[in-house]
């Protein structure tokens, strides 16, 4: 069930000690279309001053944020949110969750235990008075639209997914809206590349997985704002060079043509699956760590090593992802790229319990786990994002403080240059098979390199 709430802040009264600060003065006059509001109101004026809670205020939100969950919060105290609360079986187990202005409600069983838990709620507004947008409301079983996201279920193996998408016409539309980026020539405004990275902020909160491809636009647009002494100017000043912006609006319109099953590169969906099992730490975990020389890995079953991985980074590596080779201010991007590696080798073959990355640098851990890597690690993020997605990686992290993370450590300074800190090969990987890590030009899918 969805139903808005009509007028959202615009029904929210204000007490009158508080309209003096809910006011403004316009520099043109504003005429009244409407009926007077009380005698003598006058028609146009240039001085505005508002009954009612309103738009555009500091707080307005959390003020209008209190209305509204007190609203579903009491209303939802009256259903079973899971059929093992007690309660009537009359009336249908229920769950609800509001958007700002934008209520729903999810009702499980027969139909008439769910019209009766809907009818129950519904009477509750009305009973508080809150006005409802009769018009705009949904009660459906099939695939549904809410806050501009497509909402559906499906069986995924012996599991049921909740399955968030984007919906056609927003997803054409956006398609077609980035091809002056996509171009790479001229320059665009200010307003409309903040409207259209705003429809791409969208994108991202439906699908999470296309956050490193959004960023790289918000990247481009805070460089592209970023003007010092002596700079040339790259566009007429309120506009923006579209060559900027090329790359990022490429690889999305690539998302978002619509798609050949065989070609599909990420999916434009959100999976929530339901009963799944937790990864459980002692399963199979990847203890990863970098120097600025290489990288190594161990893969552990039960804590024992069952296979490793043994890079060597080079410098045509280090120009792609814009950092150096023997210098410490790197360290992220290599603890970064070395877990890319390690999940390209070991998470296809553990979908099912899922694997642990370990490892001691927490910015690298953050950025695998929640996709937001900026700048240098953008490059790593875009790869990651669209395997996960695609080869349906299942992974966690774990923190590995640099004194117990030892082989791992071993192996990433076992390329170091002679007269540094070079450890040997550690003594107990002796007998374990190497997994041969893939060419790094195969790995940037999402950004090319000649190696």
């Amino acid at each position: 069930m969805i139903l808005d709430l009509a007028d959202a802040f615009m029904g929210i009264p204000l007490a009158a000690p508080e309209q003096p600060f809910n006011c403004c003065a316009s520099d043109f006059p504003v005429v009244r279309s409407r009926p007077s509001a009380y005698h003598g109101e006058p028609e146009q004026g240039r001085f505005i001053l508002w009954a009612v809670l309103g738009f555009g205020g500091k707080p307005n939100p959390l003020v209008f944020a209190r209305v509204a969950s007190f609203a579903v919060r009491c209303a939802q105290a009256m259903l079973r949110p899971s059929p093992s609360e007690p309660g009537s079986s009359d009336v249908s187990v229920g769950r609800l969750q509001c958007y700002v202005d934008d209520p729903i409600g999810s009702f499980l069983g027969s139909r008439e235990s769910t019209s009766r838990a809907a009818d129950l709620v519904i009477a509750f507004w009305l009973i508080l008075g809150l006005p409802l947008a009769w018009k705009k409301g949904t009660w459906t079983a099939a695939e549904h639209t809410w806050i501009g996201g497509l909402f559906s279920v499906r069986p995924v193996g012996p599991r049921v997914a909740g399955v968030v998408g984007v919906p056609t016409q927003f997803a054409a539309d956006l398609f077609d809206q980035l091809a002056v980026l996509a171009k790479g020539r001229g320059h665009v405004s200010t307003n409309a590349l903040e409207r259209l990275l705003g429809k791409c902020g969208r994108l991202s909160f439906l699908v999470p997985s296309c956050r490193p491809f959004v960023s790289s636009l918000w990247g481009a647009f805070a460089a592209s704002r970023s003007t010092g002494k002596g700079k040339r100017r790259e566009a007429p000043p309120g506009r923006h060079a579209c060559r900027r912006f090329a790359s990022g609006a490429q690889w999305l319109r690539t998302l978002l043509r619509p798609p050949v099953p065989s070609e599909t590169l990420l999916p434009l969906e959100h999976l929530v699956i339901d009963a799944i099992e937790p990864i459980k730490l002692g399963t199979a975990t990847a203890e990863v760590d970098a120097s600025p020389w290489g990288g190594g890995a161990v893969l552990k079953m039960g804590g024992k090593p069952v296979s490793f991985i043994q890079c060597t980074w080079t410098s045509s590596l280090a120009a792609h992802l814009g950092t150096s080779l023997g210098k410490s201010d790197g360290q992220t991007t290599w603890e970064y790229l070395m877990m890319l590696i390690s999940l390209v080798c070991w998470a296809s073959h553990h979908t099912r319990e899922g694997l642990i990355v370990m490892g001691d640098n927490l910015a690298a851990l953050g950025g695998i786990l929640n996709l937001r890597g900026k700048s240098k690690l953008a490059a790593v993020t875009r790869e990651v994002a669209w395997r996960r997605v695609r080869f349906g990686w299942r992974y966690a992290v774990a923190h590995l403080p640099a004194e117990h993370n030892l082989e791992a450590d071993a192996l990433s300074r076992v390329a170091a240059p002679a007269g540094s800190e070079q450890k040997v090969f550690p003594a107990s990987l002796h007998g374990v098979p190497e997994c041969v890590a893939p060419a790094f030009a195969d790995l940037w899918v999402c950004g090319r390199l000649d190696v």
